[in-house]
């Protein structure tokens, strides 16, 4: 970018961007200050002034959280694998890839291993956009981890979520492949949402 960071501003940066890999979203002042051993945030305030002079970040002031990479430089890591059939362990936090979508500070991306939803249009190696903490109704493609799957870290599968009157659906797209049902107890108690997909992703 024609300046070269070093010293505390290097290294605000790179918490800045670990932090947002990492987290799906932009540090606080006072994150920021607290990872770099500086308690004042004004202190903060001045270095993240004069990276975003140098066109290393971008700044909505008006936010506790208003960090932006530039687009050039912005993508989502690539957190590991989900299923699309039977589970599988849960999603690797060792892969490092990531694929570049843009603005996106809630959602982070999985790819597809298997069949169950290929009526849906979601292929074995396809890539899923998943939001955090998003709202669930009937009918939306979900990612559902069973907390107790066979493996320590939970067992995650790619499924539409139906809530009926005694029990969960989860359907798969792939008339040859039978639902999973979870009985509602089974579910509070055993199951949890990571998020509802937004977009599918395909490399040609």
């Amino acid at each position: 970018m024609g300046h070269e960071l070093g010293g505390l501003q290097g290294d605000i940066y790179k918490v800045i961007v670990a932090y947002a890999r990492e987290h799906g979203r932009p540090p606080t002042n006072r994150e920021i200050g607290k990872a770099v051993g500086v308690e004042s945030t004004g202190h903060i305030d001045y270095h993240l002034t004069v990276l975003e002079k140098k066109g290393y970040i971008v700044r909505e002031r008006k936010k506790s959280r208003g960090i932006r990479l530039p687009e050039e430089m912005r993508g989502l890591r690539i957190e590991g694998t989900i299923a699309a059939g039977a589970p599988l362990d849960i999603y690797s936090e060792s892969q490092q890839e990531t694929l570049d979508l843009g603005a996106h500070t809630r959602e982070y991306v999985l790819q597809v291993r298997g069949q169950s939803m290929i009526e849906d249009h979601i292929a074995d190696g396809d890539y899923v956009l998943v939001e955090r903490e998003a709202s669930i109704n009937n009918g939306d493609i979900i990612v559902a981890t069973h907390l107790t799957g066979g493996v320590d870290s939970g067992a995650a599968t790619l499924k539409r979520f139906y809530k009926e009157a005694d029990r969960v659906r989860l359907q798969p797209a792939n008339s040859e492949m039978a639902p999973i049902y979870v009985s509602l107890d089974e579910w509070e108690r055993e199951w949890e949402v990571q998020g509802k997909v937004t977009a599918v992703y395909r490399r040609c």
